[in-house]
């Protein structure tokens, strides 16, 4: 049952918060006339339960809301923003986002938000007018009737500290909450002006030298000079400053200085600005004929490896700049990101900003805030930047459009490849989806006609693609024997390489030391205590790791079940690889590129800088060798276990080996030299290896969509995944019959619900876990979302239920 709020005759005003808890809905609050500023897009503190959260105005109304009976309605405590932070377009795409997806639009709001509050932020406290309070509440109120912070509160009263009466006043809405924040963030530096004294002092012989050197770096120079540069600059440890201040020869400062990223990417890349070849321009002048209409344009860009994909990409962005209209460039892998910057850095200079996680907080922060500001028209980064600040765009550029890393695992569960398009639509903009191997989805569009297609089908300067060679490891290990790692092609290939003076990557996608531990005497393998699946061995096998809920431990030296001692390690990852590919080539430079070498801030660049300078020889790593790098001095890939996720219980697993074999492929013979390619494989003979081995992707995309759309899979239909978690396989069960039920009450022509039955990863982090999979025709999306949503709103299933839209894994 629900009323009209009484609580108009308290609120003229009223807002809608998105809060960042994991329900799908917006929360109604009632606006004090003390905050009657509020405005969408500005943050705001509110009571939810017994707790204090900050959430997102998403509208302002005058019509009081409608609560449940016996509810009341709550006021806002407090505004942490002047002005919006969130600007209407951004509030307008979390809405959809949050429709589509089903998510939450405060987990989506909180996406959208700068990393962390910028530096610069000053909290203080004020008295709400007419409130009242006795002993030490009351003389507190007497001291806040003008803003001041609690240390200076404090310090009025000749108190230590008045924290806790300050959060009584708080939570009875005696004091309201007053934060003021700088506009971006940064650290503060000190820096010196030379003086006209100063200047006259430099004609003195008198001058001590380090005053001598000081004045005259500081004569020269055009702007204030930091004083670390200074001290770098002449190699001194402190230096006379305060004393060159005393005698008024120079002044001191302090400045904010942005922390950008920029200090690890300069000089990493050159603008060559290479001439186009025919195909390139022919595309080039597609994209700009539809950037004239200023109206959505969406367009799958199928070019093979090495066809110059990135160059058409900073030439239509010259396009959209020169028309005062910004442009935003995502890719899939952080490890791609330092690269591209780098190249659109030397192109557009310091209208260029750059978002990723693997940032520090600070450079991550100063780079929001100089988007949000329009101080950089072209923004790079991986999937978190679809949800930059970016106004007036011109163009979405997806690189590598097929990547599942587009999609968020974790909530809220959106693709980002999706919500660029979205964006672009919203803006008028042309989105340009950019593959080798582009998505079955999206090819599907383009052959339909809803999207545009561009082809480029040779690379640049008519280079071939590297010959790829399929090594049978049946035969290998009858003749090599069955622990071989490397194959006797695949060495005597690096040896050539090595020889020559030039590169070598070696791929396996899976890291760690060892997949798993199992017993001889009793055959069970080690097991995650919290998941339902093996634990990988790191460190040389002696440290478990569950790469599911990241619990580790020493890897035991005795069967935890049969307490036997005959413990076998079965199978390897990259960081046994690694091992045996520098101890097979002793006198080579090699080094390992993988989530557990990359996890320092700056990895990427610096090892990816490295191998640019030809100071490593050999590559080892995982996928992420294989997307994106050009480094015209690796002639071999090799990959081993290349059927390891053909295995998977996944309907993309064909799709997924056929791309990586072919991305990783296109790594080699991208200079001068031709390249040479050697895959490891059990399954020689599966459709998608051979694809591969061909580079074929026209063959591949058809003989995969017959068995999708025999199988009713994307792109034939479109999927939901449905997962019921519990603490027991019961209490999973019993909620997944449940909402099964609730699904099927009314049947719908055109929609299938299959399930419930256990997910294939059926226990993760202590959480047993069911799955309802819904297969359906797009043009039922929205009813069964909207039947989706009515059985969120059941308190319990809502706990421990999550609906992934559209998902790219089924495990």
């Amino acid at each position: 049952m629900t009323r009209k709020g009484d609580d108009a005759a308290r609120f003229s005003v009223f807002a809608e918060l998105a809060l960042p808890i994991p329900l799908p809905r917006t929360f109604s609050y009632g606006v004090p006339e003390t905050l009657r500023r509020a405005e969408p897009g500005v943050r705001a503190r509110a009571r939810f339960g017994r707790r204090v959260l900050v959430g997102c105005v998403t509208r302002i109304t005058s019509t009081p809301p409608e609560l449940p009976e016996g509810t009341t309605l709550q006021p806002l405590l407090s505004l942490l923003d002047d002005e919006p932070v969130l600007a209407s377009e951004q509030l307008e795409l979390a809405e959809w986002i949050a429709d589509y997806y089903l998510a939450s639009p405060g987990l989506v709001c909180r996406s959208m938000l700068p990393p962390e509050t910028p530096r610069g932020e000053t909290i203080q406290y004020q008295r709400v007018a007419g409130a009242t309070a006795s002993g030490a509440g009351g003389r507190l109120l007497d001291v806040l009737e003008r803003p001041m912070t609690a240390r200076a509160a404090a310090k009025a009263l000749g108190k230590k500290s008045v924290s806790g009466t300050l959060a009584t006043l708080v939570r009875d809405n005696s004091v309201e909450i007053l934060r003021r924040t700088a506009k971006g963030g940064g650290r503060r530096i000190r820096v010196a002006t030379i003086t006209e004294q100063g200047r006259q002092a430099l004609d003195e012989d008198t001058l001590h030298p380090t005053t001598s050197r000081i004045l005259t770096l500081l004569s020269v120079a055009t702007d204030p000079v930091p004083v670390g540069t200074i001290r770098n600059e002449l190699d001194i440890a402190r230096g006379p400053f305060a004393s060159l201040v005393s005698r008024e020869l120079i002044t001191l400062d302090e400045e904010t200085l942005a922390e950008t990223p920029w200090h690890r990417l300069k000089g990493a890349a050159k603008d060559a600005r290479p001439e186009l070849t025919d195909a390139q321009d022919q595309v080039v002048q597609s994209i700009r004929d539809a950037l004239t209409s200023r109206a959505f344009k969406p367009f799958v860009l199928h070019g093979v490896t090495g066809s110059g994909k990135t160059e058409v990409y900073m030439r239509v962005a010259e396009t959209v700049l020169a028309c005062g209209r910004n442009v935003l460039i995502l890719v899939p892998e952080i490890a791609l990101t330092p690269r591209l910057a780098a190249l659109l850095h030397a192109r557009f200079g310091e209208r260029v900003a750059i978002l990723h996680s693997a940032l520090g907080s600070g450079e991550r922060r100063d780079e929001w805030w100089r988007i949000r500001h329009g101080e950089a028209a072209v923004v790079v980064g991986a999937r978190a930047a679809v949800l930059a600040p970016v106004d007036n765009l011109g163009l979405v550029v997806v690189d590598e459009e097929h990547e599942g890393s587009y999609k968020q695992e974790e909530r809220p569960r959106y693709n980002a490849r999706d919500v660029a398009i979205v964006r672009a639509k919203n803006d008028g903009a042309v989105v340009l989806l950019g593959s080798a191997t582009p998505s079955l989805e999206s090819y599907t569009h383009a052959t339909a006609g809803r999207y545009g297609l561009l082809t480029l089908s040779e690379r640049i300067a008519s280079r071939p693609l590297a010959a790829v060679e399929l090594i049978d490891m049946k035969e290998v290990v009858t003749s090599e024997g069955p622990d071989v790692v490397l194959s006797s092609a695949i060495r005597d290939a690096i040896e050539d390489r090595l020889e020559a003076k030039e590169q070598a990557l070696v791929l396996l996608n899976r890291r760690g030391y060892a997949g798993q531990m199992v017993c001889r005497q009793c055959g069970l393998s080690l097991v995650c205590t919290d998941c339902s699946v093996s634990m990988t061995l790191h460190k040389r096998g002696t440290l478990a790791v569950c790469h599911y809920c990241g619990l580790g431990r020493p890897a035991p030296t005795k069967c935890e079940t049969c307490d036997g001692e005959y413990l076998r390690r079965v199978g390897y990852g990259t960081e046994r690889l690694e091992a045996i590919v520098r101890e097979s080539f002793p006198k080579a430079a090699v080094e390992r590129m993988d989530r557990d070498t990359m996890r320092a801030k700056g990895s990427y660049e610096a090892l990816l800088s490295r191998f640019g300078e030809r100071k490593i020889d050999i590559l080892v790593g995982t996928q992420m060798l294989a997307k994106g790098h050009d480094f015209p001095d690796v002639t071999l890939v090799g990959v081993l276990g290349a059927d390891n996720g053909l295995g998977a219980p996944d309907f993309r697993a064909a799709e997924r080996t056929f791309q990586l074999m072919t991305q990783v492929a296109g790594r080699a013979g991208r200079g001068e030299r031709p390249g040479e390619v050697f895959i490891q494989t059990f399954t020689p003979e599966h459709y998608s290896l051979q694809f591969a081995q061909a580079q074929d992707y026209l063959g591949f995309y058809e003989t995969e969509r017959k068995y999708r759309r025999a199988l009713l899979y994307p792109p034939a239909l479109s999927l939901i995944n449905v997962i019921i978690e519990g603490s027991s396989t019961a209490e999973a069960s019993r909620e997944a019959r449940r909402a099964a039920a609730y699904l099927n009450r009314e049947p719908i022509d055109g929609v299938r619900i299959l399930g419930p039955a256990f997910a294939v990863r059926s226990k993760v982090a202590k959480r047993f876990r069911t799955q309802i999979l819904i297969k359906l025709r797009k043009s039922e999306h929205a009813r069964v979302r909207h039947l989706l949503r009515g059985l969120l709103r059941d308190d319990a299933l809502s706990r421990v239920m999550h609906v992934d839209i559209d998902p790219m894994t089924l495990s």
